[in-house]
């Protein structure tokens, strides 16, 4: 399930740390709609994986030292659910907000509108895509806690991804093991860029990816996004 929601703000600049803004307004309007399914996501101290993504576009926006400045005051988040059963709660519960205000800080956001896109068909054992949010090639250090973050222009980092993305399709498609290994990534075009997030610079990457598995495979990262932090802002995809 995929579509895009159209947001009006009350002012023309917002922080650069976009991502826990767009989400808070995700994760309002849930709670208030679906109190259970959101204390699922979110509420326990357990991290689960969560099989949705999303992007933003913000038109003719220019990116300064610690703000983003939008002169229309509009922002355009596009959402994308492997689930459809998620992926409809989220609709829903964003539907349920249109027409209100939801504040964070000083900042005012309204939903306007909300329209469904429609999904591109991949029955083949090859797919192209672009990112349509920056993915994200992360390493956990259990023993520090620290988290390190690869470039997909390095070899160490288009090794880290391949790996991150399967287990990632693992974790969600157990029976995808097997074929989970035959997987092969090449990266194009990618262009290093690094993004606030929650109060700290990320390495991220835009780029397009061809990616070889099974149909499957690809349809289920096509839907719900690839890489660490994906149902955070990063690691959207469409179809090139």
């Amino acid at each position: 399930m995929r579509f895009t929601v159209t947001i009006q703000l009350n002012q023309s600049e917002i922080p650069k740390d976009r991502s826990r803004i767009f989400l808070s307004l995700i994760k309002f309007w849930l709670e208030k709609e679906n109190p259970e399914l959101f204390h699922k996501l979110y509420g326990s101290k357990a991290t689960i994986r969560k099989d949705f993504t999303y992007s933003l576009f913000l038109g003719d926006c220019k990116f300064k030292r610690e703000i983003i400045e939008i002169p229309d005051k509009q922002a355009f988040l596009n959402l994308s659910s492997y689930d459809p059963g998620l992926g409809i709660h989220i609709y829903n519960a964003l539907l349920k907000g249109k027409g209100h205000i939801y504040s964070y800080k000083d900042l005012s956001m309204c939903i306007r509108d909300i329209q469904l896109q429609k999904e591109k068909l991949i029955s083949t054992d090859v797919a192209f895509f672009q990112t349509m949010s920056p993915c994200v090639v992360r390493e956990h250090h259990e023993e520090t806690n620290r988290d390190w973050f690869y470039s997909l222009s390095e070899e160490k980092g288009r090794k880290l991804f391949l790996q991150n993305v399967q287990i990632q399709v693992v974790e969600t498609l157990p029976e995808a093991k097997e074929d989970a290994q035959e997987m092969e990534i090449e990266v194009f075009k990618n262009k290093e860029v690094k993004v606030k997030h929650y109060g700290i610079e990320v390495l991220a990457n835009i780029c397009e990816l061809e990616i070889k598995a099974k149909s499957y495979i690809l349809d289920y990262l096509y839907k719900a996004g690839i890489g660490s932090l994906k149902s955070t802002g990063f690691g959207m995809l469409k179809v090139r």
